[in-house]
């Protein structure tokens, strides 16, 4: 049997330090946007100097790119994580983990808007983010088709509905148009009731 090669200590220090400055940047950029964002506030933010920032990532670019590839990763993760009792637990706490999560309605929303702005975010956003999202929805509804789970419809128009009413949705609380829940599974069970019945009587 092959040895998995475990991180050295100064890999997983520097593997620390690069998240540390992420996430300071995915804060700022959340709340400023890409343009008006500075290396100086990010540095600040994660607590080190510009010097150090630099370090790691040569420019703000850079740093879109990582954040970008972590909000992939972390919604990945969350999609090919997530268990259930029964196929509309399952859904219902995939929906509400979208929901629930406010940094991320941000960020999608930075996106959405700088996109139209700067090729960059388009490019990384739509390439590095979107695309992977829309693809581990894909596969884990594929992977439930062929267990039986879940009737044999067309994933790929699946998976981009799934994706299109979570970013909708996202677009209505950062807009602060009022929703009548109060609490994201309570949401992610309604939205999900009526994914599996429909709204015919």
């Amino acid at each position: 049997m092959l040895k998995t090669k475990l991180p050295t200590r100064r890999e997983r220090r520097i593997a620390a330090r690069k998240a540390q400055l992420l996430d300071a940047a995915a804060h700022v950029f959340s709340h400023k946007g890409y343009e008006k964002a500075t290396a100086k506030e990010i540095a600040e933010v994660a607590d080190v100097s510009e010097g150090t920032l630099f370090n790691y990532f040569a420019t703000k670019r850079e740093l879109l790119i990582g954040v970008a590839k972590a909000y992939a990763d972390e919604v990945a993760a969350d999609i090919e994580s997530v268990q259930g009792e029964t196929f509309e637990d399952m859904l219902a706490q995939l929906m509400a983990n979208r929901f629930r999560r406010g940094r991320e309605r941000r960020l999608f929303m930075l996106f959405l808007y700088e996109s139209r702005l700067n090729a960059d975010v388009h490019q990384y956003y739509v390439q590095e983010a979107l695309h992977r999202i829309i693809a581990a929805t894909e596969q884990r509804l594929t992977a439930l088709i062929e267990s039986g789970v879940m009737r044999p419809v067309d994933p790929a128009i699946a998976a981009r509905m799934m994706s299109a009413t979570i970013m909708g949705f996202a677009a209505l609380f950062e807009l602060g148009v009022p929703i009548d829940s109060d609490s994201p599974e309570k949401l992610g069970t309604a939205v999900t009731d009526i994914y599996l019945n429909g709204l015919r009587n």
